[in-house]
């Protein structure tokens, strides 16, 4: 199956796996990638094409678009037999030999998967359209360490998969984060300006000064914002990052607690000189949660 590959565009996940020998176990495998990749991501001939349209077509199509394939070997994947005895494999039209045969040719990453205590072909046992894929690693996925294993099946694609649904997530989470921040940042340097400007020209006191209680406390929203995405950000990104996370919220709720009190929520009229202040520290605590929002990097587990 010659295919013109392009590799513009390639996303999709490919679960290739002969019926007789994993059907069951490619449809529960997909179902769980697609908890990491999205539905649009991971492609298997029986679920995704309709009746009537093209099976031919609509493989060579779903595999152009694949930047990995994850070939599923049960036990009696390598001696499947046709009705006549012949040997599945040694099959030209087989569409388990084509499948894999054309991400081969087209250097799409094939990950081989081993289920049911099934072990790695050799490649003398194998059709010689086949034998690269005796030198790919396997990872072996059982019922006993489900969820462990295709943990670590996912991160073994997430490295040529880009874009998984947690990922697209903390991608939104970092982009809200930053965004909270540099406009809290902006309002923070042009109400430390204006503040510093009408108290050198001898303006006292919020309302003198041209703020309002909300006006004022605009850059600490930003911060706010930014801590709650840190928050939110916790469960899903490397342990070794949460560190960075819960100093981002500690700093955003001790950064903001303050200045609400002295004139957000008690509404005081402070002097100009506190406005400046409060500006001042408003920048610092923003430059502190970049930092933070940059160490904590936003990045799945």
């Amino acid at each position: 199956m010659k295919l013109p590959w392009k590799r513009d565009g390639k996303d999709k996940i490919f679960v290739n796996y002969r019926r007789s020998d994993a059907q069951g176990f490619a449809g529960r495998l997909a179902d769980s990638l697609t908890l990491h990749f999205g539905s649009d991501r991971v492609f298997r001939d029986v679920t995704g094409i309709d009746y009537g349209q093209d099976f031919e077509k609509i493989i060579v199509e779903r595999i152009e678009q694949a930047c990995a394939i994850v070939v599923v070997i049960g036990d009696g994947w390598l001696t499947a037999t046709d009705e006549s005895g012949a040997r599945r494999l040694d099959d030209p039209n087989d569409y388990v030999l084509r499948e894999i045969a054309a991400a081969l040719e087209g250097g799409v990453v094939v990950v081989p998967v081993l289920i049911g205590g099934a072990t790695m072909p050799r490649k003398e046992e194998l059709p010689e359209r086949l034998a690269d894929l005796a030198m790919r690693n396997a990872i072996t996925i059982s019922d006993e360490r489900w969820s462990f294993d295709v943990e670590r099946l996912a991160k073994v694609l997430a490295i040529d998969v880009a874009g998984s649904v947690t990922q697209g997530k903390l991608d939104v989470m970092r982009t809200t984060a930053l965004a909270g921040l540099l406009v809290g940042g902006s309002y923070g340097i042009a109400d430390f300006s204006h503040a510093a400007i009408r108290w050198a020209h001898g303006a006292d006191g919020l309302r003198a000064a041209g703020f309002t209680p909300i006006e004022s406390a605009v850059a600490f929203f930003g911060i706010i914002l930014a801590g709650v995405m840190l928050l939110m950000s916790v469960p899903m990104i490397a342990e070794s990052k949460r560190k960075y996370a819960w100093a981002g919220v500690a700093v955003a709720t001790f950064g903001t607690t303050a200045p609400f009190i002295a004139y957000a929520v008690r509404n005081v009229d402070l002097p100009s000189i506190s406005l400046v202040t409060n500006f001042t520290a408003s920048l610092v605590v923003t430059l502190l949660m970049l930092v933070l929002v940059s160490l904590t990097g936003f990045r799945e587990k």
